[in-house]
């Protein structure tokens, strides 16, 4: 027996410190198994194997002729409007990278409607009125001198 379990303040306590403890350990299991374990509803993302562009995604978006997708992906978010998305890192520089999608918005009937320059990420949204699409571009330098680029391809 526990030293001091005779006393009824000491027993007292202890039975409520393990009524407690077995509350966090179920509120625990209830949010974990209850709350997290819940399937997610919406749009869910379908991704292409690694290396591969998933089907629907333009291949003139990617401008780094070496470039070789880390991830590639598509979301359904209705009947009429998807989402293409490539990942890749590229050993162009943050600006080269930068001025060449700007140069390919304006060459290829694209609109840049806005646009983000920071020191260590730079960002390009456009939209083609003859298409009805849009595309994001978030280039991000890496220590390396690298980047590390996403392009989202939206078709409505």
């Amino acid at each position: 027996m526990i030293k001091g379990m005779k006393n009824p303040k000491v027993l007292w306590a202890w039975i409520c410190g393990v009524i407690v403890v077995i509350a966090l350990v179920a509120g625990a299991a209830w949010y974990i198994y209850g709350v997290m374990g819940k399937p997610t509803t919406g749009p869910l993302a379908v991704h292409a194997p690694v290396g591969q562009l998933i089907p629907g995604f333009p291949p003139e978006l990617i401008l780094d002729s070496a470039a070789q997708p880390d991830n590639s992906y598509s979301i359904n978010y209705s009947s009429s409007t998807n989402q293409y998305t490539a990942e890749w890192n590229s050993s162009s520089s943050l600006a080269s990278l930068y001025a060449e999608y700007q140069n390919y918005a304006k060459a290829n009937g694209w609109t840049v409607t806005n646009q983000a320059d920071g020191p260590t990420f730079k960002g390009i949204y456009a939209t083609n009125a003859s298409s009805s699409a849009a595309v994001n571009v978030v280039i991000t330098s890496r220590t390396d001198g690298s980047s590390e680029v996403t392009v989202s391809y939206i078709m409505k």
